[in-house]
């Protein structure tokens, strides 16, 4: 699909991967970073972005977008992969933008979907890409999903989106990541999302204090998880760089611990 300034990619051209690891799975306990970064248009993003990238196994990004300079701040990143699932091109640059994962281990499946509609006006979707991951010690794969959630739109739409994500989730046996700006400005999509997670046994993870980005009251930015125990939760409400808060979780796979001492 063409628009005036943007393209919106075929299925094929959709997912590129850049970066390398030579790890094959990721730790039975591990860091993460979830953060809209509001295409890194702010002139501070990349100091920002690189502090909160020590230590981390996982990020999460929504609005990533892949402009020389973005690029440039990511392969200097050389313990992590990046997979990226494109919601758009823009036409002017040939420019990327969507949804990216980093990982410290290698996945061994990607996969993306695309929202089954588009947003008014831009008539662009919104991209969720998946990966599977090996866990080390496991004999299962822990699937993450990385979401940026259809905005601008009735509620019914909006479930469309989330029930294309509910069927990925449900078919998956092992532990579960689902994280990412889900745009839950209205109180009716944020009760939607808690009851649909929650039919498939999933925990929101809280934070103390709670000071993730909000719009009319509501948290926009969450994480729910399944098969996975939430160690620590925060938000660096300090970092301005993004209208999106970042926020960081080092999570566990249940039951690790106990097999550790075996």
């Amino acid at each position: 699909m063409k628009g005036i300034t943007h393209i919106v990619p075929k299925r094929a051209d959709v997912l590129s991967s850049f970066g390398q690891t030579s790890e094959p799975a990721i730790s039975r306990r591990f860091e993460v970073l979830v953060w809209n970064i509001h295409k890194a248009k702010n002139i501070t993003w990349a100091a920002d972005f690189t502090k909160l990238l020590q230590g981390k196994d996982l990020v999460l990004l929504q609005e990533a977008f892949l402009r020389p300079a973005m690029l440039n701040v990511l392969q200097q990143t050389s313990h992590l992969r990046w997979d990226l699932a494109a919601g758009f091109t823009q036409r002017l640059n040939a420019i990327d933008v969507g949804v990216m994962t980093g990982c410290r281990a290698n996945p061994r499946s990607l996969f993306f979907l695309r929202s089954p509609v588009y947003e008014p006006l831009v008539r662009l979707p919104k991209m969720a890409i998946g990966t599977r991951y090996a866990i080390e010690f496991s004999n299962q794969e822990l699937l993450v999903l990385n979401v940026h959630a259809i905005n601008f739109v009735r509620i019914n739409k909006f479930k469309r989106q989330m029930r294309q994500l509910e069927k990925e989730l449900d078919g998956h046996d092992g532990p579960i990541l689902l994280g990412g700006d889900f745009n839950t400005w209205l109180a009716s999509r944020s009760t939607f999302l808690r009851e649909m997670t929650g039919n498939l046994h999933m925990d929101l993870a809280t934070f103390q204090p709670d000071r993730r980005s909000r719009y009319f009251g509501q948290v926009l930015d969450h994480v729910f998880i399944r098969g996975l125990r939430v160690v620590s939760a925060s938000c660096h409400y300090h970092i301005k760089s993004s209208d999106h808060q970042p926020i960081e979780l080092v999570l566990e796979e249940q039951g690790s611990g106990d097999r550790s001492k075996e």
